[in-house]
C-alpha cells in the first residue's frame, strides 16, 4: 500500500519539542485537499484514492477536464495525484470528502517528501558541480571558475558522455527520506516535517510513508 497525499510547502519554521529543544520544521499546507475520484477493482483491475489540491475556475480547464470533475461529482482542482491503496482503506474514502492530515499520518512517523528543486538556470562548473576552481595568485588571468581541461589528445579525441560542465541546473524531482512528523495541525490541515524539503515556497510536495523504515520493519519481523 502505497498511501499518501499532497501539499503545498509553506516555508520553515521552529518549534519547542518536550525537552525544550528546537526543532527546525517545513510546513506543508494541505487545507484544499479533497478527494476528487476513485479507482476500483472492477472497472480499473486496481484500487487507488484521487486526491486534488487548489480550487480551480472551469474556465481554466480543458473540456475533458471539466467532465471528469463533473461526472465524478467533484469540485474542480487545479492539481490531482491518485494514490494506490487497498480495497479496504478505498472504501473509507468518499468523493468530496475533505482529507484530514491525522487521519493518514501520526506524529513521530516516518516519511519520504518528494519536490521540485528551485530553478537555478544556466550555471558554472562551480556552483553546478561544487568544482574548486584556480588559485587566485597574480598568474591567474579570468580563469578562476574554468573547468580546465575537458578531454583527451588524438586518441580518444573526444569528450566523455556524462562530463562534468556548465549547463542547466535545478527543477529536478528531489525525494528527502526518513523525515519524521514533528507535529499535525488537523484544524488548519498542517504538517510538520523535521528538517527542509526541496522546493520554492508555495511548491508542490508529496508525502508518503517512508519505504526504507517499512523495509527494515517487514526485514526484522522476516528475521524473527
Amino acid at each position: 500500500m502505497s498511501k499518501g497525499l499532497i501539499g503545498k510547502k509553506v516555508g520553515m519554521t521552529q518549534i519547542f519539542n518536550e525537552e525544550g529543544n528546537v526543532i527546525p520544521v517545513t510546513v506543508i499546507d494541505t487545507s484544499s485537499l479533497e478527494v476528487v475520484g476513485k479507482r476500483t477493482l472492477a472497472k480499473d483491475k486496481y484500487t487507488a484514492v484521487i486526491f486534488g489540491l487548489v480550487d480551480a475556475k472551469e474556465k481554466h480547464l480543458t473540456k475533458a477536464q471539466a467532465g471528469s470533475f463533473k461526472k465524478a461529482g467533484a469540485k474542480p482542482k487545479r492539481i490531482v495525484r491518485e494514490f494506490r491503496v487497498d480495497e479496504a482503506e478505498l472504501a473509507t474514502f468518499n468523493v468530496g470528502d475533505v482529507v484530514k492530515v491525522d487521519a493518514l499520518f501520526k506524529k513521530g512517523e516516518l516519511v519520504d517528501v518528494t519536490g521540485i528543486t528551485k530553478g537555478r538556470g544556466f550555471q558554472g562548473v562551480v556552483k553546478k558541480w561544487n568544482f574548486r576552481g584556480f588559485g587566485q595568485t597574480h598568474g591567474t588571468h579570468e580563469y578562476r571558475k574554468h573547468p580546465g581541461a575537458i578531454g583527451q589528445r588524438k586518441t580518444p579525441g573526444r569528450v566523455y558522455p556524462n562530463k562534468k560542465l556548465p549547463g542547466h541546473y535545478g527543477v529536478d524531482q528531489v525525494t528527502t527520506q526518513n523525515l519524521e512528523i514533528a507535529a499535525l495541525h488537523p484544524e488548519q490541515n498542517l504538517i510538520l516535517v523535521k528538517g527542509g524539503v526541496a522546493g520554492p515556497n508555495n511548491g508542490l510536495v508529496t508525502v508518503s510513508p517512508a519505504v526504507k523504515s517499512a523495509l527494515r520493519a517487514a526485514h526484522k519481523a522476516a528475521k524473527k
